[in-house]
């Protein structure tokens, strides 16, 4: 699917995988955070009774690519972690895929397995 989704951006916003994402415009990268949003609605599919998310493309310093908040229903990428637009695609169909998980359980599960070990860590890689 990533695959397939960084092909139709290279097509598309002409960039490629390596593209630096620090470097595009603030329309540009907001022109690809819709491009990925639309690719996610329509691959991915949407959760039932959540709708689509909110996406923020934010200037900030993490020690993370992107984050999902599951209280606001927004999806967080920090492009300036990111650095790539490979890397920005890929953050956003993971925390894209946090919004369509029940994540109910997320922090139980979390205390008990840790990130790396967390199944739905796991299925959004």
């Amino acid at each position: 699917m990533l695959e397939r989704l960084i092909t139709r951006v290279e097509n598309y916003l002409k960039y490629n995988t390596y593209s630096s994402v620090v470097s595009l415009s603030n329309k540009e990268r907001k022109k690809l955070g819709e491009f990925c949003l639309n690719y996610c609605i329509e691959n991915v599919g949407t959760h039932r009774s959540k709708g689509n998310p909110s996406v923020s493309i934010v200037n900030k310093k993490k020690s993370y690519y992107g984050e999902y908040c599951n209280a606001s229903q927004k999806i967080y990428v920090y492009y300036t972690e990111c650095e790539s637009i490979g890397n920005f695609i890929n953050t956003f169909i993971h925390e894209y895929t946090h919004h369509t998980q029940n994540l109910k359980t997320y922090y139980k599960i979390l205390s008990k397995l840790g990130y790396n070990n967390h199944p739905m860590e796991i299925e959004a890689n």
